[in-house]
């Protein structure tokens, strides 16, 4: 049986997205962990055209299971941690309330890995946030991922 290919880059998209689809509310992380890993979700991305508008799925490399898991179980045993940090992060100028949804899982699944894997290097984990910020943004919150992610990990890494 050939070996299915994962993808590190992968795992941190869908760790994000499962972490969006948490804020919901409406599942536990571990039913949406397991959705995902069947490929009932997160087996592809939307693509947008911004000159037409029209949208494509493009399919993505399947996540590496225990980056994926690791992730969101970090994120489990520390969320109150983690959203304390990441809402004492913002300036009075961008309060925590105005983060949308897509932005706050970003930080939550950076800050996670930052806590679940010291081993990674720093640079990886800041640079691959802020790719998948990249995607999802052109403004502002390339800027604020880099910046939060950035300092979080200077207070995480010397603890």
């Amino acid at each position: 049986m050939p070996k299915v290919k994962t993808n590190r880059s992968s795992s941190r998209l869908a760790a994000v997205q499962a972490l969006y689809q948490y804020a919901f509310g409406e599942k536990t992380i571990d039913e949406i962990a397991q959705e995902f890993m069947t490929g009932a979700i997160g087996r592809e991305v939307i693509e947008e055209d911004e000159l037409t508008g029209s949208e494509t799925f493009v399919p993505v490399m399947p996540a590496e299971p225990t980056l994926f898991a690791g992730i969101l179980a970090s994120y489990a045993q520390n969320a109150d941690q983690i959203n304390e940090m990441i809402n004492s992060s913002f300036v009075q100028d961008w309060p925590a309330e105005r983060v949308e949804l897509t932005l706050k899982a970003i930080l939550q699944a950076g800050t996670a890995e930052l806590l679940g894997f010291p081993e990674t290097p720093l640079a990886i984990i800041i640079t691959e946030y802020i790719d998948i910020a990249k995607s999802f943004y052109s403004g502002p919150e390339i800027k604020v991922t880099n910046g939060i992610l950035d300092r979080l990990a200077k207070i995480l890494r010397e603890s």
